[in-house]
């Protein structure tokens, strides 16, 4: 789809993870393509059995795939289309 070059996606998906919850966030290049060929973001979430970490889990869970639908319904996937809008995620680009 021609996002692989776009860091934007990466970037916006650590942001979120932030938001949401997660206990930590990475954000790296490589991914065995070498360094500045891909930049991709990665989180971990503490699930210690308190009401806050269930809030924490439940929107990370929801948020770091739903970014993932997001980006590939902006580049046209029909996938990705049909699934945001049976499952409710707004998204102006695709309404």
């Amino acid at each position: 789809d021609g996002s692989d070059a776009i860091a934007d996606w990466p970037i916006l998906n650590g942001l979120l993870n932030a938001v949401s919850g997660a206990t930590w966030v990475a954000v790296h290049h490589g991914g065995g393509v070498g360094i500045g060929y891909s930049i991709h973001a990665g989180m971990v979430v503490v699930a210690d059995g308190t009401d806050m970490a269930d809030k924490r889990l439940e929107l990370v869970l929801n948020n770091d795939p739903g970014i993932g639908v997001v980006r590939h319904a902006d580049a046209g996937y029909e996938e990705a289309i049909e699934f945001a809008k049976k499952h409710g995620i707004k998204m102006p680009s695709i309404e």
